[in-house]
């Protein structure tokens, strides 16, 4: 008699409904698995049946086939095996409860115990949409996905468990978890904006990129802050929302990056070394995993020492920075994910990275300068909203006591905060969270400008050369500004800010 179960697999964050199929056929008995089945995947046969003779179970000495369809994926997720399992119970007669409404996900251990699978949390959220009820998965994934609405979620410790409750033996063994309210963390930072000597104008520019997510390019010597500027940049950021919080938990669930506190409330903060591929900062390899941009998505992606980054990676991330998304694509398939981050990069003058500096001599010769900056091309730079010069900070300032002028994170954050509201609110109904990921289509139709402002905006276009890209991107600049300092339309004050960051 054919039993049959449900699973699910994951291509990128695009979710595929398995269904596992279970019979007994003529033949020398033996476990066979058809349907593309990986190698890993194969190897299963050994890991179900110990299982099973570990939870008082013996397989039948038959010639058993074990289908999985859609016959023409290739599966390599082994979060198919509890499925397998329960479809093998379902043949021996062993379930009596209903499992058509039901989807099954977990590896198996020798002695039944289910092991964590990543992408647990896109796989729940898309087992909801295929109108599925219930989910039985690892106990040990249940904090990443017990956020979900809509959907009875079983937490699974040892196949016995499983067992006990689909033979009527104990109707108790698993209940479904209760549902967990979202609560975003009280985050501590360890560096904060008080505590930062003098680069009063960069503080302002990083605080003008939290609010609107702007990318940012800092150049400067050796020691002048850069780095320093970019790691406190986190601490002003607005806390995640519940449903950035899940947009972000389901990419690094999938690379197999979340920890046992499960949903991830924290903006994430990316900083790659320069030496790192193409593939490990867009995404890629045999299993199509994220890259750095995506684990970036709706944080912050800090590319220090940019130019020394490959060309090839730079020139990659054109797309992503003006899409949100990346679409990676494969001889084994494409998988498409988010990327919607904030850019801050960092780079010398030159090489020996004291070019124009007042107080040491650069070693460069002009060849090599050019060369350097080559690295950057002009469409990657015309995709950067804020470029700022920093310079060394003066002696006086680093050895000024602090009287607590300097504003601490907290304060600048209550701002930044206010201005994201502002920006919700106007983009409410849309697919818009902030001023940098308005599409230029949409500028218009959002922004609003003044007369003066109109006049200088279109004065400096003809006098600076800006083109299509920049001319939006100083609006949208411009913008961010207007909502910091809590104004509905573009004055010409913010027009005149927004391109002295050009």
């Amino acid at each position: 008699m054919l039993a049959k179960t449900f699973s699910a697999t994951l291509r990128g964050l695009e979710p595929i409904k398995i269904e596992v199929e279970v019979d007994a056929v003529r033949g020398a008995p033996k476990l066979i698995i058809i349907g593309l089945p990986s190698k890993a995947i194969d190897e299963a046969k050994e890991r179900i049946t110990a299982a099973l003779i570990n939870c008082g179970i013996r397989p039948k000495s038959k010639r058993t086939v074990i289908n999985l369809a859609p016959a023409n994926l290739k599966k390599s997720d082994n979060a198919v095996e509890f499925a397998i399992v329960v479809a093998l119970l379902k043949l021996y007669g062993k379930v009596k409860i209903e499992t058509d409404k039901a989807i099954f996900l977990g590896e198996l251990s020798l002695d039944g115990t289910l092991k964590s699978i990543t992408g647990a949390l896109p796989l729940v959220i898309a087992a909801k949409e295929m109108g599925f009820e219930s989910i039985f998965l690892p106990k040990a994934n249940l904090n990443e996905v017990n956020i979900i609405k809509d959907i009875k979620i079983y937490p699974v410790k040892h196949l016995a468990q499983f067992i006990a409750l689909a033979s009527g033996k104990d109707k108790k063994a698993i209940k479904p978890a209760p549902l967990r309210t979202f609560a975003s963390q009280k985050q501590t930072y360890p560096l904060d904006f008080a505590d930062i000597k003098g680069q009063e104008q960069a503080k302002r520019a990083l605080e003008i990129c939290a609010a609107g997510g702007h990318n940012l390019i800092m150049v400067g010597p050796p020691g002048a802050g850069k780095s320093l500027l970019a790691k406190t940049f986190p601490s002003i950021l607005p806390p995640l929302t519940e449903q950035e919080a899940i947009e972000v938990t389901k990419i690094f669930s999938i690379a197999g990056l979340t920890d046992k506190q499960g949903l991830i409330t924290t903006r994430p903060f990316r900083s790659p070394h320069h030496t790192i591929s193409q593939a490990g900062l867009v995404g890629g390899g045999s299993n199509l995993k994220p890259g750095e941009i995506s684990l970036a998505h709706r944080g912050v992606l800090f590319l220090d020492e940019i130019p020394e980054f490959s060309r090839t990676a730079l020139e990659a991330l054109r797309q992503p920075m003006e899409d949100g998304v990346v679409t990676i694509a494969r001889a084994a398939g494409s998988a498409r994910y988010p990327a919607s981050f904030t850019l801050i990069a960092a780079a010398n003058p030159c090489p020996c990275g004291y070019f124009g500096s007042k107080q040491k001599k650069c070693r460069c010769s002009p060849l090599i300068i050019e060369r350097y900056h080559q690295k950057l091309s002009g469409p990657v730079l015309d995709r950067i909203d804020v470029r700022l010069h920093v310079d060394a900070v003066k002696l006086k300032a680093l050895t000024a006591k602090d009287k607590g002028k300097n504003e601490s994170s907290v304060q600048i954050r209550k701002r930044v905060i206010k201005a994201r509201k502002r920006q919700l609110k106007r983009y409410q109904n849309t697919p818009y969270l902030t001023n940098s990921e308005l599409m230029s289509k949409d500028v218009k139709h959002f922004l609003k400008l003044t007369d003066s402002a109109d006049r200088l905006l279109t004065q400096a276009t003809t006098n600076l050369n800006l083109s299509a890209r920049s001319y939006f991107k100083v609006i949208k600049v411009a913008q961010t500004i207007a909502d910091l300092a809590g104004k509905d339309k573009i004055e010409a004050e913010f027009i005149s800010e927004a391109l002295q960051y050009r």
